[in-house]
């Protein structure tokens, strides 16, 4: 029988869960009132969120043991929540212009975050599958809500498509590992001493790993990013590679860690390679903002498995600290390219997204341009911004563990992260450049760029992120109650 303290250990999964049913009942009585469903979906993501922070934190199984809580899932679970409200806020302008501003997009946002939430807090492999696949649903939706978009409708199919296919590894996966140790608890799995060594579970455990690493975009399952991120909704796009990634970092990185695998290090830490040698240099040939941040994404992604590398406890502090710093500074720079999409006369017009279309937005409205540079300057890891410490913390704790096998091509993966650094900062730069010193082009001398309230409170919510974690990053770990040693 369910006891009510079983229900508060998980009560942002409870909130959200509330929010759907009412929502669709909301949907359903005021169909014309879009106004009422944006505010409800508002205040149950910002009630989540607050009372994620009044859970024990501790070690809590609930459900015979289907779901955890800890505070490596409450400070996954709250990264994922502010990235969600701050997406909501800024989306209603956007879809306005766009003329998609269904009830059905915050209703399927809110069944997202659900799955993301299940993913994070559970300790049974199908619940982690339960919850990957309505995440997974929801995102191929949400990419195609542009449906008069062809674009749009190719990069769901696309994602869709590779998706199903990329789930075929992660059941085959589950299989195995349930066959070799006869249980599907992931708390099971860390009483086993040396299952990870068992050739089954080892096969299994990859597979399964696979299909995290495909939601991450590491290299080589990274080739339905740029096309997604560009062809989807803004806002959508800004989402996905924010909170859909910390849900799966959030899922599969404790969990390697925890299993303590030596053998994953050389692989991880050439996959790391990989990934930010990938998504850095072909970022250098992109003229597509929205490209370019999905190849920094990419990036991203591999920057977080050289932390990863360390197989050490404290990884998990350094990247919970760079997924905060990146869902202020990846988000914020998506909803600025929102904004200027939706002061444009066509929001359809993919062409508003080239660099030339860039040029002089500084100078039609300052504080925009001086808003996108922080962001940008904080992704390139330029201190003193918060993008700077998150970089710091996963070499730091990488370095730290350096003691052990595998030195070398662990090395490897510090000094490539640094050196592609450099590179990334080519081209962050290369947009700043164009917003600051190239001249406004003819057709665009005219045309104003201004946000609504909604817009701004959203950007200064990111800039203050970005400035507070940089200037005093130890305001993180007193936040979530996590210190690095």
């Amino acid at each position: 029988m369910i006891q009510i303290n079983e229900l508060y250990n998980i009560l942002p999964i409870i909130i959200i869960i509330a929010g759907i049913i009412l929502s669709l009942l909301l949907e359903i009585i005021t169909k014309k009132n879009k106004l009422a469903i944006f505010i409800l979906s508002i205040v149950t993501v910002l009630s989540a969120l607050i009372s994620s922070f009044f859970i024990p934190n501790k070690d809590i199984f609930v459900f015979g043991d289907m779901l955890k809580s800890n505070s490596i899932a409450l400070t996954f679970c709250v990264i994922i929540l502010f990235s969600v409200l701050l997406t909501f806020v800024s989306s209603k302008t956007y879809l306005e212009k766009a003329e998609i501003n269904y009830g059905e997009y915050y209703i399927v946002v809110l069944s997202s975050v659900l799955g993301m939430l299940l993913m994070i807090f559970a300790n049974d492999l199908i619940i982690i599958f339960i919850g990957l696949e309505l995440m997974s649903i929801c995102f191929y939706i949400l990419v195609g809500f542009l449906r008069k978009r062809i674009k749009s409708n190719e990069s769901a199919l696309k994602y869709f498509l590779l998706g199903a296919f990329i789930t075929g590894f992660l059941l085959f996966g589950i299989s195995l590992m349930f066959g070799s140790s006869g249980s599907m608890k992931l708390s099971a799995y860390l009483s086993m001493t040396g299952i990870i060594k068992t050739p089954v579970f080892l096969i299994g455990f990859i597979l399964f790993t696979i299909g995290f690493l495909f939601k991450m975009g590491v290299f080589p399952f990274q080739m339905w990013v740029p096309d997604v991120y560009e062809g989807a909704p803004t806002v959508v796009t800004g989402l996905m590679s924010t909170a859909g990634k910390v849900a799966a970092v959030g899922t599969i990185v404790p969990l390697i860690i925890s299993l303590n695998a030596p053998d994953f290090k050389t692989l991880l830490a050439i996959l790391s390679v990989l990934t930010m040698l990938f998504g850095n240099v072909i970022a250098l040939a992109q003229t597509n903002i929205k490209r370019i941040l999905a190849y920094s994404s990419i990036a991203s992604a591999g920057f977080i498995l050289v932390g990863v590398t360390s197989m050490d406890e404290s990884a998990i502090r350094g990247i919970a600290f760079y997924l905060a710093a990146y869902v202020f500074m990846q988000l914020g720079s998506f909803i600025i390219v929102s904004i200027y999409e939706s002061n444009s006369k066509d929001i359809t017009d993919f062409n508003l997204l080239s660099f030339n279309d860039y040029k002089g937005l500084a100078k039609r409205n300052p504080m925009l341009g001086i808003f996108f540079s922080i962001f940008l300057l904080s992704l390139a890891g330029i201190p003193p911004f918060a993008g700077f410490w998150g970089k710091y913390y996963l070499l730091y704790v990488a370095i730290k563990s350096n003691t052990v096998i595998n030195s070398n091509i662990i090395w490897l993966s510090i000094i490539a992260a640094i050196l592609l650094s450099l590179v990334a900062l080519y081209y962050y730069l290369k947009i700043i450049v164009y917003m600051w010193f190239m001249e406004l082009p003819d057709n665009l001398k005219d045309v104003k760029i201004s946000f609504n309230i909604y817009g701004k409170i959203v950007v200064i919510m990111a800039i203050c992120g970005t400035l507070l974690f940089g200037v005093y990053p130890n305001l993180f770990f007193s936040i979530f109650n996590l210190v690095i040693k």
